[in-house]
């Protein structure tokens, strides 16, 4: 299906109740800086967009638009996912007040006396009033041009906003969340008010009283401040470590991998000087009744594979991405133990081969049967793995150099007023119960690379359709634009020690991670899947 085909997709079961997120205009220039030009609803919440959270706050079995600028094209996955959940997208005309929006968008949509209920494109109310003729409010003591709300015995008795700067102490203020039950009545209101939402509201307020629904659970991402501190509230940990996030500090400890938690804490605690500008910061670190753990400092950044998956910004700005990251691999290569070793890429494909068999032991599935990508014939898993292995140079000792172990996007934050990357969950040792802060630079490369040009992020942003066409054979598309096109040949250049990131050796490590990963992926049978694919693409693009 063609996105003019996802775009206009009919609504359905006109008797449900109808919902419409305004996202109709772009965030604000700060909030551009760091994401690009993203209407609000689109903007990166962990591992999905803001969207996705509002129409699970909305819930199942809703009548739901999503206002969007007109000349805003939304990638192909999110077209896909907004159908799947019966969401109609309306085009919005650039320059509308907030108040004029939601006239033209009802207007388009056709709606008469229908009740209904607004969602602003930056806001998320996890426990959404089922009132009618209500406003959700909340507390608030930020000093930003909210519209302000005065209640008398449970209903709304004056609407109206201050300038910024005039707000002092805790108020009450309209979360973003508007439930009428009559729209025609809305929009005439609106009308007479000039297109004034607020003001419309008001007047809508004189003719059918609002209540005054208090929320516990708000978040604002309309501004700079306020995107950072809702990100925090709502992320999420990995499903193989305890995170806690708290509002100074990230708090990670495991029982289950002790040795992996300790080896972190100390290669951020103890790392040399030069890499400490690029580390998050230890703030504390011990042994608790959950085992070992340690805790940094929240960083009000975003991850490289956030910015990926689902920013905008242009070259300029990903062309200073791609510095950063040089700045970091070139400050790592040059600080050496002063030892000699191959250690890390051999323990590398012998953990390649071992996980290949563990993994055809745990599935059935076939790694010396000749495999196939898009219809054409390629060996086997066992064979190009043997390839891979001997497209790396094993043999030569090379010099020890600080190595971060796991340098790839989920694990880079970018500062885009320092214009430098910060890492965090380092692997902090070479082989397995040596801790050590250096290994072999090639490693990290090959982990910068499969993100940046293996795709990894996607297959874990589940931004991709995979097919498996017979038992050996699949079919592997991305969620690919032009823009990340250019950025893995940008990424590619990178040069650590005479080496391009996109040199075959490097890229030879980078396939043999992903042979590498299946069996860690035991949970995601569709990852696993992807992962060989992805593999055989790879090795294809390379023979």
């Amino acid at each position: 299906m063609s996105p003019a085909e996802l775009i206009a997709m009919p609504p359905e079961q006109p008797d449900q109740p109808l919902w419409l997120i305004l996202s109709g205009a772009y965030v604000g220039q700060e909030l551009a800086i760091e994401l690009g030009q993203l209407p609000p609803s689109m903007i990166p919440v962990g591992h999905s967009r803001l969207y996705e959270m509002q129409l699970d706050a909305i819930g199942p079995g809703q009548r739901v638009y999503l206002a969007l600028p007109a000349q805003y094209q939304p990638p192909i996955e999110d077209l896909r996912r907004l159908r799947d959940r019966g969401v109609q997208i309306v085009q919005m005309p650039e320059g509308l007040t907030l108040g004029e929006a939601v006239v033209y968008a009802f207007n388009y949509i056709g709606v008469s006396d229908h009740p209904v209920r607004i969602l602003h494109g930056d806001t998320f109310v996890r426990d959404i009033p089922e009132a009618i003729d209500t406003i959700a409010v909340a507390s608030s003591s930020d000093d930003y041009q909210w519209a302000d709300v005065e209640v008398k015995d449970g209903l709304v008795t004056k609407l109206h906003t201050a300038s910024a700067g005039a707000n002092g102490g805790d108020r009450l203020v309209a979360t973003g969340y508007f439930a009428c039950s009559s729209c025609s009545l809305l929009l005439r209101s609106i009308v007479l008010s000039h297109g004034d939402f607020i003001a419309g509201l008001q007047e809508y307020n004189r003719q059918r009283p609002l209540q005054a629904s208090s929320v516990e659970q708000w978040l604002d991402f309309g501004h700079i401040q306020t995107f950072f501190q809702s990100r925090r509230s709502a992320s999420t940990a990995r499903a193989f470590n305890d995170v806690r996030i708290g509002q100074h500090v990230v708090r990670k400890s495991s029982a289950s991998n002790a040795q992996k938690i300790r080896a972190e804490t100390r290669w951020l605690a103890d790392a040399p000087p030069a890499l400490l500008p690029f580390c998050s910061r230890v703030i504390d670190s011990g042994e608790g009744p959950d085992g070992p753990f340690y805790e940094t400092e929240y960083e009000y950044m975003l991850t490289l594979s956030e910015l990926y998956l689902f920013g905008s910004i242009g070259r300029t700005g990903w062309t200073r991405v791609v510095n950063a990251c040089a700045d970091f691999l070139q400050t790592c290569a040059s600080l050496e133990s002063g030892a000699m070793d191959n250690t890390t890429l051999r323990l590398l494909t012998n953990n390649m081969f071992g996980r290949l068999e563990r993994f055809a032991r745990e599935t059935g599935f076939d790694i010396e049967a000749p495999t196939a990508l898009d219809g054409s014939p390629l060996p086997s898993l066992l064979a190009i793995a043997e390839q891979v292995q001997a497209r790396i140079d094993l043999e030569t000792p090379r010099p020890q150099r600080a190595m971060h172990g796991d340098f790839c996007f989920s694990n880079i934050f970018y500062n885009a007023r320092a214009r430098r990357v910060r890492v965090i969950d380092p692997r902090g040792f070479a082989e397995e119960g040596v801790f050590s802060h250096y290994g072999d630079s090639r490693y990290d490369m090959a982990k910068l690379a499969h993100s940046a040009i293996g795709q990894y992020d996607l297959i874990i942003g589940g931004r991709y359709h995979c097919e498996r066409q017979s038992p050996t054979g699949f079919k592997l598309e991305f969620e690919n634009t032009p823009g990340r096109l250019w950025l893995k040949d940008a990424f590619g250049e990178i040069t650590v020690q005479g080496q391009r990131l996109a040199c075959d050796e490097i890229q030879a490590i980078m396939t043999g991670l992903f042979l590498s990963m299946l069996p860690l992926h035991s949970d995601r049978p569709d990852r696993q899947q992807a992962f060989i694919a992805n593999a055989l693409r790879l090795f294809k693009e390379r023979s």
